[in-house]
């Protein structure tokens, strides 16, 4: 199933607004919290569980396979963010006026104090307690390509457990057959490799 964390749009401005300030804290809680009760419930099996995601979501999965070990067994991003002071540098270059950026940053990092970097996957990919598959559009002009290759980098060098894929056609997420069908093989096989059904 698909969590809904505070954050997300659809649900209305408060719940928007919930998700302020709340990348890598309480917005992953929401996620943690759905895979606990999944579990309570009897839906699914605690020992199996693997978070996967896009965008936002491939941050998410990226974070979780730092944070929360105890919770997933593996994570697949796909044009995940890794590094988020970095993103947001990237946001600000392609936004045409500074209010708009100077939203958005408060909208992420939330108290002017905090520190991006308790929160970027990359600074901590040594802590990863899990495989991870990473994925990433070539042409991504929304998540620049090396969020997700210095993050793999990051990994390898650490002694990790990482794949990691570039389509040079793709942008944002798989945008033709050919790279859809590629991602979702490799995800059937690395869930079957990490997370197979019989143990």
């Amino acid at each position: 199933p698909q969590r809904n964390f505070r954050g997300w749009t659809g649900c209305g401005l408060v719940f928007v607004r919930a998700g302020e300030g709340e990348w890598g804290r309480k917005m992953q809680d929401d996620l943690d919290d759905g895979a606990r009760w999944v579990a309570a419930e009897g839906i699914g099996d605690p020992k199996r569980v693997c978070i996967m995601g896009g965008s936002y979501g491939g941050y998410a999965a990226m974070w979780a396979s730092i944070r929360n070990p105890d919770i997933y067994r593996c994570a697949i991003s796909f044009a995940g963010i890794s590094d988020v002071k970095a993103m947001l540098r990237y946001d600000r270059s392609k936004m045409l006026a500074h209010r708009y950026y100077r939203d958005w940053r408060d909208r992420v990092r939330g108290d002017e104090a905090f520190n991006l970097d308790a929160v970027s996957p990359i600074r901590m990919a040594d802590r990863t307690g899990m495989p991870i598959l990473i994925g990433h559009g070539g042409k991504d002009t929304n998540v620049p390509p090396d969020q997700s290759e210095k993050f793999h980098t990051a990994l390898l060098k650490a002694g990790k457990s990482s794949e990691y894929v570039l389509y040079p056609d793709s942008g944002h997420g798989t945008t033709n057959s050919k790279d859809t069908t590629d991602f979702l093989t490799r995800v059937e096989a690395f869930l079957t490799k990490h997370n197979p059904p019989d143990r």
